[in-house]
C-alpha cells in the first residue's frame, strides 16, 4: 500500500476508533513507528491535525473536528448518512473516497454522535435479527477496516439435502451492503476459493481472527450484481421466455439486466430473452407469473417448475 493510502487509512482509523498508540497503528499498517510519524507529517501538511495524549490510555487523536452545533442535525439523518456511507462502499462510485471522509467527519464530529445506532429500512424485521445483524455489522466493519480475516458458520440455503447446512468458512472481507432490506457481507471464501456474499442473518456463530489478509483479485461488486437476478453469484443461465399481457407490459417497463433483450410477438405478448445468474430467484420470478408466462429454455427451468406445479397440486388435492 502507498505513502498517501497509508495515510489516508491512519485517518480512518482515529476517525473510527478516536485514540491509538503509534504501535497500533504501525501494526496494522504493517509498517515502522517512524513511518507512522510520516504520516502525521503529510496529514498536517493538508491541514489535519493529529494531536498526541500522554500517559497509560494516552496515544495519537484528531485534533480538528467539525462543529455542528448551529446546523441541527438529527439522529435520523446522522444514521441516513452512515448507512448512506456503507452503501457507497460497496460500489465503485466516484468520490468515494471524499464521500467517506466527509461523512466520518461529520459522524465523529461530537460526542453525541459517537455511539450511532445501526439502521436498517425494512422496519418490518424481527427486533431479535435486527439486534443480532447490528453485532454483526459493527465487527465485521472494523474487520474489514483492520483487514483481517474472519471465521464463520454459515446456514446456506443452497446445499445437498444429505448434506448439513451449516458450514465453517474462513473469510477476507472485503464489503457489507444492502439489497432489499437485508445485509450482507462479500468477500472472499477459502473453501470456494472465489468471491461469495454471505447474508448476515444466516451467520450463526462468528469470529474475529488475528490473520490477515490483503484484496489480491479484482472484483466489481456492481458489475456482478447488474448480471444478476438478485445477489446470487451462480453459473449465468440463458434465460428465454414468452410472456402475456399484463405482465408482458410490466416486463418491458422493468430493467432485468443490461443484457437483457425484450422483442413483441404481437400487441399482447412479448419475448424476453437475457443471461442471467441467481437462478433460484430466476425460478420465482417466472413462478409470479402465473400462466402468464411460457418458458423456451432453458429446459431445466420448464422441468423444475412443472415439480413445483405437482408439488402445489399434491398440497390441495
Amino acid at each position: 500500500m502507498g505513502r498517501v493510502s497509508n495515510a489516508l487509512k491512519m485517518y480512518m482509523l482515529l476517525q473510527e476508533r478516536k485514540i491509538m498508540t503509534v504501535k497500533e497503528i504501525a501494526e496494522i499498517l504493517e509498517v515502522s513507528n517512524k513511518m507512522v510519524y510520516e504520516y502525521k507529517k503529510d496529514l498536517y501538511e493538508a491541514d489535519i491535525y493529529i494531536g498526541t495524549k500522554l500517559g497509560r490510555n494516552g496515544g495519537y487523536y484528531l485534533e480538528n473536528t467539525l462543529n455542528l452545533k448551529g446546523i441541527n442535525i438529527t439522529e435520523e439523518e446522522v444514521e441516513a448518512l452512515k448507512m448512506a456511507n456503507e452503501a457507497i462502499k460497496s460500489g465503485n462510485y466516484h468520490y468515494a473516497i471524499e464521500f467517506e471522509i466527509l461523512s466520518s467527519k461529520i459522524l465523529n464530529a461530537k460526542k453525541h454522535f459517537e455511539e450511532i445506532p445501526y439502521y436498517n429500512k425494512d422496519i418490518l424485521k424481527p427486533i431479535e435479527i435486527k439486534e443480532k445483524e447490528k453485532q454483526i455489522w459493527t465487527h465485521i466493519n472494523k474487520a474489514i477496516i483492520e483487514e483481517n480475516k474472519i471465521k464463520i458458520n454459515y446456514s446456506s440455503i443452497n446445499h445437498d439435502k444429505n448434506q448439513p447446512n451449516i458450514k465453517t468458512r474462513i473469510i477476507h472481507p472485503y464489503g457489507i451492503f444492502d439489497y432489499e432490506g437485508a445485509i450482507y457481507l462479500y468477500g472472499y471464501c477459502e473453501l470456494r476459493k472465489d468471491i461469495r456474499f454471505f447474508k448476515f442473518s444466516r451467520i450463526n456463530k462468528y469470529e474475529i481472527l488475528k490473520d490477515k489478509f490483503k484484496i489480491n483479485i479484482k472484483y466489481d461488486l456492481k458489475e456482478i450484481i447488474n448480471k444478476s437476478f438478485g445477489i446470487y453469484d451462480d453459473e449465468p443461465i440463458d434465460l428465454k421466455l414468452k410472456i402475456h399481457y399484463p405482465m408482458s407490459q410490466i416486463v418491458k417497463e422493468r430493467q432485468y439486466s443490461l443484457n437483457q433483450n425484450i422483442r413483441d410477438i404481437d400487441e399482447n405478448t412479448i419475448y424476453f430473452e437475457a443471461k442471467l445468474k441467481g437462478y433460484r430467484e430466476i425460478k420465482s420470478w417466472v413462478m409470479s407469473m402465473g400462466s402468464l408466462v411460457e418458458v423456451i429454455e432453458p429446459v431445466k427451468l420448464k422441468e423444475d417448475i412443472l415439480e413445483e406445479v405437482n408439488k402445489i397440486r399434491n398440497l390441495y388435492e
